[in-house]
């Protein structure tokens, strides 16, 4: 039989009957008159091909063929009742659902820790899963659902997702602790005659101070040119390179290391960070959670 040539409302009156064994309890159960609930039991009958149930001296009484629908149809509907009707939102302390960051490298090393701490104090069974992507993949792994929310200063994202703006970073210069340049004031001059360790991303950063030094007849004189911000530590340890880099990044390099930062002799914009999300999460119970978790450890 095509599920499609029965109606699923018939259900309900099935499972009561088989229930209650009666029409007029059946259909006080069901708040259905009793010319409602005997309709729809002649419909079923004629769905089923079987009389469903019989008229005794001890009331109705359901055939074999019933008798064996009673458990599955009650089955199918506490199922619909608890997984597609059920307005139960998400219970942080008791999921164990799994949620799928994305962030920068950055974002990896100085972000990360801090929700992972924030979400597992709400929530010790949630599990939660790192990417580390750049801007191109971002928009497509939300909407796919690759990703539950992605964070950084990603400023050529799609107006069509969803953001919030969590802070600033602002940008400074690191050297090592020792380096000729630690307790003098940085002038452009000196800025620009100092080797250089460069990271080029999505923010162009390195951009603006190219831009900002040819604007005063000045370039960077020594520049060397790296993938990641995560591998400068041991190459400022090393030598006496200059980076430039945001701020809470050589907090945090700082801690694990012997760094210096000073002030750099001009003024860049600082990057935002934010939040992105895709519309078709925006109202899922689990995602505005995780979203509330990270607002509040970072805003």
């Amino acid at each position: 039989m095509d599920i499609t040539s029965i109606d699923l409302n018939l259900l309900p009156v099935l499972d009561a009957l088989l229930r209650q064994r009666s029409v007029t309890l059946a259909s006080r159960e069901l708040d259905m008159s009793q010319s409602a609930v005997s309709t729809a039991l002649g419909r079923l009958r004629g769905a089923l091909g079987d009389q469903l149930f019989v008229r005794t001296g001890h009331g109705m009484l359901p055939t074999p063929r019933a008798s064996q629908l009673a458990e599955p149809v009650a089955a199918i509907l506490d199922k619909v009742r608890d997984e597609v009707l059920s307005t139960r939102g998400f219970v942080p302390s008791e999921s164990e659902r799994a949620f799928t960051l994305g962030l920068s490298d950055v974002g990896s090393y100085v972000l990360w820790p801090h929700i992972v701490a924030a979400v597992s104090k709400q929530a010790p069974t949630v599990r939660l899963r790192l990417r580390v992507m750049s801007q191109p993949l971002i928009a497509n792994a939300l909407e796919s659902a690759e990703v539950d929310v992605a964070l950084g200063a990603y400023p050529d994202l799609p107006d069509t997702l969803y953001q919030r703006r969590l802070f600033e970073r602002k940008y400074v210069a690191m050297v090592r602790s020792g380096h000729p340049l630690t307790g003098k004031r940085l002038s452009l001059q000196a800025f620009a005659r100092c080797p250089q360790a460069v990271v080029r991303l999505a923010s162009g950063i390195q951009d603006r101070i190219d831009e900002a030094l040819a604007a005063q007849g000045l370039r960077r004189e020594q520049v060397l040119e790296m993938p990641s911000y995560l591998m400068l530590p041991p190459l400022l340890d090393a030598g006496d390179h200059l980076a430039v880099i945001p701020g809470q990044l050589a907090d945090a390099f700082a801690r694990h290391g012997h760094f210096k930062m000073l002030k750099l002799p001009l003024e860049l914009p600082a990057s935002v960070i934010r939040m992105h999300w895709h519309k078709r999460f925006h109202e899922d119970d689990g995602n505005v959670w995780l979203r509330c978790v990270i607002s509040s450890t970072f805003a």
